[in-house]
């Protein structure tokens, strides 16, 4: 580009500039004492509410860990005292135990025990231990 391309392409940004309204500030109104004061202010405001939610953030977990470690557990003779129920003799069916009513439902809660039985071996039918012939084959 030559310095005659420089001066048109120099003039038709200063005229679309002139023309097109200018939505950001100007470079003086952005370095200006207010509107540094004004940043700074900005910063210090998200760093404390990103301060706030990181605390947050930590105690909630912190509160429900430190209370399910606590012991909250139940005095049951005093329970037994104030209501007349005894927990050890309650059972709770559930509303759909009826499904799982069915015949030969019996059969499922036990295991079947199955007994094999040997023939009882008298002694005299029990034969020695080299008695199986290999003696003889060897031999011949």
């Amino acid at each position: 580009m030559n310095t005659d391309d420089d001066r048109d392409l120099r003039d038709a940004f200063d005229a679309l500039g002139s023309r097109v309204p200018s939505t950001e500030p100007s470079f003086h109104q952005m370095t200006s004492r207010e509107a540094l004061e004004g940043a700074r202010w900005q910063r210090r405001r998200r760093r404390t509410a990103g301060a706030v939610l990181l605390s947050v953030a930590v105690a909630i977990p912190a509160f429900f860990a430190v209370r399910a470690r606590t012991d909250h557990a139940l005095d049951y003779e005093r329970f037994t005292a104030l209501t007349g129920i005894d927990l050890k003799e309650v059972t709770w069916e559930a509303p759909s135990d009826f499904l799982l009513d069915f015949p030969g439902r019996d059969l499922l809660r036990g295991v079947p025990i199955i007994e094999i039985r040997t023939p009882a071996l008298a002694p005299d039918s029990i034969r020695p231990p080299d008695s199986n012939d290999t003696k003889r084959r060897s031999r011949s």
